[in-house]
C-alpha cells in the first residue's frame, strides 16, 4: 500500500507555490479584477490584462490534471487553492480534476454539491465577432449533483437539491428552480426559467426564453419551441401572445 506521505515533497511543493500567489499583492489584484461585465479584448485594456494574467497562471493547475488531483485529494490543499484564486463561498463540496474552471471568484457552490469529471463551468464567453468576453457568475444550491460531461453558461443559476443528468447543456442566463431534474443530454437554451420540482426527460430541448412552471413532467425527447410557457395542466402557450403552440414531440407524463 502506498503510503500518504509518498506524496509530502510534492504537496510541499504545491503548498509552497500557492501561498506565495496568496501572499502577492500583484496577483490578487489581478484576483480582484475577476468581475462580471462586458470586456473588450484589447490587451492594453487594463481589466482585460488583469484576466490574461490571471487565467495564465490559473491554467497551470486545471491543465493538469494530476496536479489537480493532488489538491483535491487534500482539503487543506484544496482550500488554500480556490481561496487563493478568489473564490470565496463554502467549501464543503466534491469536484473533479477534469472540470473546466475559470473565474473562480464568480462560483458559487452550496453545502454537498457534487460536480464530476468533464464538467464545463463557462463563466464567459467570447463575442460572435470575438471583440469581447461577456463574464458572469455561476451559482449551485446546496446537495445539487452535476453529473458527467454537463455543460452551464455564465449567468445560470441552479436551486437546491437538483440534478443535471450526464451530457446535459446549460444555457446562458438560465435559473432552476429547487429539487428539479434533468435527465441525461437534456438541451436547456438561453435565459429559460425552470420552476421548482420539474422533471426535464432525456434528450428534451428547450428554446431561449421558455418558462416551465413547478411541478412540470416532460417526456424524453420532447421539444419546446422558443419564448413557450409550459404549464403544469399540460399546456403550452406563446409568450409572445400567438396563441397556444405546437411543439414537435411534445408530451407529458
Amino acid at each position: 500500500m502506498i503510503s500518504p506521505q509518498t506524496f509530502a515533497p510534492e504537496k510541499d511543493e504545491i503548498r509552497s507555490a500557492l501561498s506565495a500567489l496568496r501572499d502577492s499583492q500583484d496577483f490578487q489584484n489581478q484576483v480582484n479584477g475577476i468581475r462580471k461585465g462586458c470586456f473588450c479584448r484589447d490587451p492594453q485594456n487594463p481589466d482585460y490584462q488583469k484576466r490574461l494574467h490571471y487565467t495564465k497562471i490559473l491554467r497551470r493547475y486545471v491543465y493538469n490534471p494530476a496536479l489537480l488531483n493532488a489538491i483535491l485529494m487534500d482539503q487543506d490543499l484544496k482550500q488554500l487553492f480556490f481561496r487563493t484564486f478568489g473564490y470565496a463561498g463554502q467549501m464543503k463540496f466534491t469536484i473533479y480534476p477534469n472540470a473546466w474552471l475559470r473565474d473562480l471568484p464568480l462560483l458559487e457552490f452550496g453545502e454537498n454539491v457534487y460536480l464530476a469529471d468533464g464538467i464545463v463551468l463557462g463563466t464567459n464567453q467570447v463575442s460572435a465577432d470575438q471583440k469581447c468576453v461577456h463574464v458572469d457568475t455561476i451559482k449551485i444550491g446546496t446537495e445539487s449533483t452535476i453529473n458527467q460531461q454537463v455543460s452551464i453558461g455564465y449567468g445560470t443559476h441552479i436551486g437546491v437539491q437538483c440534478l443535471l443528468g450526464f451530457g446535459t447543456v446549460v444555457g446562458m442566463k438560465t435559473k432552476i428552480g429547487n429539487k428539479t431534474v434533468c435527465e441525461a443530454k437534456a438541451n436547456i437554451g438561453h435565459r429559460v426559467k425552470i420552476g421548482r420540482d420539474v422533471r426535464i426527460g432525456q434528450m428534451c430541448f428547450l428554446g431561449n426564453f421558455s418558462i416551465i412552471e413547478d411541478g412540470v413532467r416532460l417526456a424524453p425527447v420532447t421539444v419546446i419551441p422558443p419564448f413557450s410557457l409550459v404549464t403544469k395542466d399540460g399546456r403550452i402557450n406563446s409568450i409572445k401572445g400567438k396563441g397556444k403552440l405546437e411543439a414537435a414531440g411534445a408530451a407529458f407524463i
